[in-house]
């Protein structure tokens, strides 16, 4: 009788250890974000555009104000959307329902890194830069950014590679210009 329920005990370990394994979800995996909140993109049908340099396009939709401009060295509050030119969403502050604006810390934004997650980092290109450099606090804009100063030199199996011969589009709102914290 003892025996037996020796053989029964490590069976029953084993069944138990392969039903716990069925379970598919990953506990590390992290969820796609959930774009139905973004908010449309803004309308650039009546809006002159005006070229910043190297094939970057921007449509500014509301002047801003202050005497502070972005420059090379600030952080900078954003609120963005990153659409291809197909309207995919890339990135956006507004979705899964968020309200704040990220930090942009200008002085890393035309380099391209390589992320694990769903980050700001995600939309950072030399386009990016170029159209954020002499925004102003409150300003709204459009930034269209060819290929060329997008992700198109990016190498595969980065993140964002599958967009590397995208037009970007990034609509941007300026929430606060301060300068870079010491490190």
């Amino acid at each position: 009788m003892a025996q037996s329920r020796l053989i029964v005990l490590p069976l029953l370990l084993l069944f138990f250890s392969i039903f716990i394994s069925c379970d598919t979800e990953d506990p590390f995996s992290i969820p796609p974000p959930d774009f139905s909140t973004v908010p449309e993109p803004y309308d650039t049908s009546n809006v002159e555009s005006v070229d910043l340099r190297e094939g970057v396009r921007a449509y500014i939709h509301e002047e801003g104000h202050g005497e502070f401009k972005v420059s090379p060295r600030d952080q900078v509050s954003v609120y963005l959307s990153l659409r291809t030119d197909a309207g995919e969403i890339i990135y956006s502050t507004f979705s899964s329902d968020r309200t704040n604006p990220v930090t942009v810390t200008m002085s890393v934004v035309g380099e391209t890194q390589q992320v694990f997650d769903y980050s700001i980092i995600m939309t950072y290109t030399p386009g990016f830069k170029i159209g954020l450099l002499g925004m102003k606090q409150g300003e709204r804009r459009t930034i269209v950014v060819p290929p060329e100063q997008g992700f198109q030199g990016l190498p595969e199996g980065h993140n964002n590679y599958q967009y590397r011969n995208n037009t970007l589009i990034y609509d941007i709102r300026i929430s606060n210009i301060g300068p870079t914290k010491s490190q």
